[in-house]
């Protein structure tokens, strides 16, 4: 079985994923630098793999106002000495980036009027700089070269995140006195403070453009953490009232996840890394998902220190997490479902059962382009007799119009109120009465539009994202299924067109006989079966009556069926009695270069009409239904079925035929049900042709039953079959005798 295609959403979403937990561990590695050099390094190859490229630059920015290339990837020498230093107002990113304080994006092209020479220029790319801010301080900038977008705001946020660190981290190392970056640049201004004369707020906030990242820095031996202002909103902790004792931050844990937590500690003792995702509790009772991450720092004896880190609120993360599991668990759900479904109505009436209670909704309509250009209905769910009845008028009643079509076809529309649906469909799209609330979802596949799923509400209805989302996620499923669906439908409507084909077109009107024959095609499955039916009058008055049924479903079972009904009706047309019949109907299959094999009944009814001569080749035995309304089987001694053994003789038993008696052949698809016991199929059908064969005499009038007319009791059957689908193709025949034979 070949492995399932991985969801493109949920790949990306995973990519992204790592791509912000890399980030955030090059954030701890910068946050661990002890050396300017390494430092600057580390951030600009972080910020180049967090975008996917290779090629970029980071300058600092010296005493005198320019800026000095720090360190660099992917440029030539040439052009690290072209711009080895920078003018603080020149029309380049980094500049511009720290000039404004600002990440800048800039295309490449703008800059090509001014440096034709660079080859970069004049290529279809970008540039996007971040500066290296420190609190008031911009200490250079970062300079990425990117495809022509912008950065997404995962790239963004997790780009700041990197420089934000880096420019702290490196403001600490040039207090403490390593103050000379690669290439010679001097020492920054003294303006730089010592970062520990700062409070604690300006000496631990890290400046991220996101308000939902922390940062935390934790001495093991006294045990006392410190949190900037962002960590402690986090932790539903007063930046005012933090104590900087580790005990609150076991306080505001949630207690289910704190085996957990410790256990990680433990293990970043031994590893130096520590990550883990927990619940908060704010004081409120509000529960937060948060994800920590952070790297032990250690001594000249490696003997841990203390924790440095940072933490993000993943709340929203996690319930969007929560929400997409659940939204594609439910699309599966559906997927699955209508995998086994065949026609269009049976993947509207699977996906309904499904999305409607899920979505609070009554009715789904699947409207497909009509053959004169117009609307119409290919499937519906949730509606009765009547309404359906008055949705199939108003459709009639659409004109037909290229706009609406297109409209239908070109975005979803969600209209949460009558005044939102008669806005955009004042004229067009039909609407019932009890409709309050419309969701009009296009469906379309890889070969273009195949209709329009309408999903209703009985009042009005907020659609929110997601309900949207499901709804469009639906819309998605269900146009693969439809469109299907749709060439099943025209194949099966082929197909049995075909076998129709080769069933008698009319039932000969024969004295003292009245006929009514059915033919039903199986429910399930694309080909048509080897079920037929046939009536031949003698010559003599006799009229033979044959039912039959070739194995299998297929356009083969199909042409075998026509080939043994067509030479089978010449036989019979040479006063055959019932036995020789099938044993020509034998030869011709043992003839035939196939392997299929068939059942078959055949009755002959006398010229007189009193009488039946019956013979089988492993047919179900006729039923009788006798004038008194009794209905019991016509026990009939039998042979195997035709096709399988040569030379095969098939015995006749005789039965009378009395006035008003009635006389059922039938299939096996009229009896057969997956899962129920054909012994109790066959009874039920008995007890309801008892019950349906008459009729009762009109309330407050007396007399007797009278037979119901054959072929309402036809119908009748049939219907009975709808009501529960069967999974075989249906040959029925009901025989009546209405008076005697022919006058000889």
């Amino acid at each position: 079985m070949p492995a399932p295609v991985p969801d493109a959403p949920a790949a990306a979403g995973a990519r992204e994923e790592d791509l912000g937990a890399a980030a955030r561990a090059a954030a701890l590695r910068l946050l661990a630098c002890t050396d300017t050099g390494t430092l600057l390094t580390l951030l600009l190859d972080a910020c180049l793999a967090r975008v996917g490229g290779d090629r970029g630059a980071l300058y600092v920015l010296r005493d005198d106002g320019r800026l000095r290339l720090a360190a660099c990837r992917g440029y030539s020498a040439e052009l690290q000495e072209q711009f080895a230093t920078v003018s603080p107002h020149a029309d380049l990113p980094a500049p511009r980036a720290v000039r404004e304080r600002r990440p800048v994006f800039m295309p490449a092209e703008y800059f090509r009027p001014s440096y034709p020479e660079v080859a970069d220029f004049g290529e279809p790319l970008a540039y996007v700089c971040f500066p290296l801010l420190a609190d008031d301080r911009c200490l250079g900038a970062v300079m990425l070269r990117t495809p022509p977008q912008p950065p997404t705001g995962a790239e963004e946020r997790d780009l700041n995140l990197l420089t934000a660190v880096g420019a702290h981290r490196l403001e600490h190392l040039l207090s403490l006195g390593d103050a000379t970056p690669p290439g010679g640049a001097p020492r920054l201004g003294q303006t730089v403070r010592r970062i520990d004369t700062r409070s604690r707020g300006a000496r631990l906030r890290l400046a991220v453009s996101s308000a939902d990242i922390g940062f935390f820095d934790w001495d093991f031996a006294t045990g006392r953490v410190v949190w900037d202002e962002p960590l402690c909103r986090i932790y539903g902790v007063s930046p005012q009232e933090f104590d900087e004792r580790v005990e609150s931050f076991f306080r505001v844990l949630h207690p289910a996840d704190r085996p957990g937590v410790e256990q990680e500690l433990n293990r970043a003792l031994r590893t130096g890394k520590f990550s883990v995702t927990h619940r908060v509790v704010h004081p409120g009772g509000q529960l937060r998902w948060v994800k920590a991450e952070g790297r032990v720092l250690h001594d000249a004896d490696d003997r841990p220190q203390g924790m440095l880190g940072i933490v993000q609120d993943r709340t929203e993360e996690h319930r969007r997490y929560v929400r997409d599991t659940a939204r594609r668990e439910f699309l599966l759900s559906v997927t699955r479902a209508i995998t086994g479904a065949f026609s269009t109505q049976e993947v509207i009436d699977t996906a309904a059962a499904m999305v409607l209670p899920t979505l609070g909704a009554r009715h789904i309509i699947v409207y497909v382009g009509g053959d004169t250009g117009g609307l119409a209905v290919a499937a519906t769910h949730g509606f009765d007799a009547a309404e359906l009845a008055a949705l199939e008028a108003q459709v009639q009643e659409v004109p037909h119009d290229p706009e609406l079509l297109t409209a239908l076809e070109r975005r979803p529309l969600f209209c949460e109120t009558r005044a939102d649906y008669q806005a955009v469909y004042s004229a067009g799209l039909p609407r019932l009465p009890g409709q309050e609330a419309w969701a009009i979802l296009p469906l379309i596949t890889a070969e273009g539009p195949v209709g329009t799923c309408v999903i209703s509400f009985d009042r009005p209805h907020v659609f929110t994202k997601d309900d949207e989302a499901l709804c469009i996620a639906a819309a998605g499923v269900l146009a693969q299924a439809v469109g299907r669906s749709r060439l099943t439908d025209e194949r099966r409507r082929q197909m049995t067109e075909l076998q129709r084909l080769m069933l008698p077109s009319t039932i000969p009107e024969l004295p003292g006989l009245e006929i009514a024959a059915r033919y039903l095609p199986g429910s399930k499955g694309l080909e048509v079966g080897g079920d037929w039916y046939d009536v031949v009058p003698g010559s003599d008055g006799r009229v033979m009556v044959v039912v039959g049924d070739v194995q299998g479903h297929s356009a083969q079972a199909a042409a075998v069926m026509g080939h043994v009904r067509v030479a089978m009706r010449v036989h019979a047309r040479d006063e055959t009695d019932p036995a020789e019949l099938l044993v020509r109907g034998n030869d011709i299959l043992c003839e035939v270069d196939t392997d299929r094999y068939a059942t078959c009944v055949a009755v002959q009814v006398s010229a007189a009409r009193d009488r039946v001569r019956v013979a089988r080749a492993g047919h179900a035995y006729p039923l009788l239904i006798e004038p008194g309304g009794r209905v019991r089987e016509v026990e009939v001694p039998g042979g195997v079925p035709m096709g399988c053994f040569d030379a095969q003789e098939y015995p006749v038993a005789e039965e009378t035929l009395l006035p008003g008696a009635t006389l059922v052949l039938y299939t096996d698809g009229l009896v057969e049900r997956r899962g129920e016991d054909l012994g109790d199929s066959l009874a039920e059908l008995m007890r309801s042709l008892a019950e349906w064969s008459f009729e009762e005499p009109a309330p407050g009038t007396a007399g007797e039953r009278r037979p119901r007319d054959l072929n309402a009791l036809a119908d009748r059957v049939v219907a009975s079959v709808g009501a529960s689908p069967a999974q075989d193709d249906i040959a029925l025949l009901l025989l009546r005798r209405t008076g005697p034979g022919p006058a000889r």
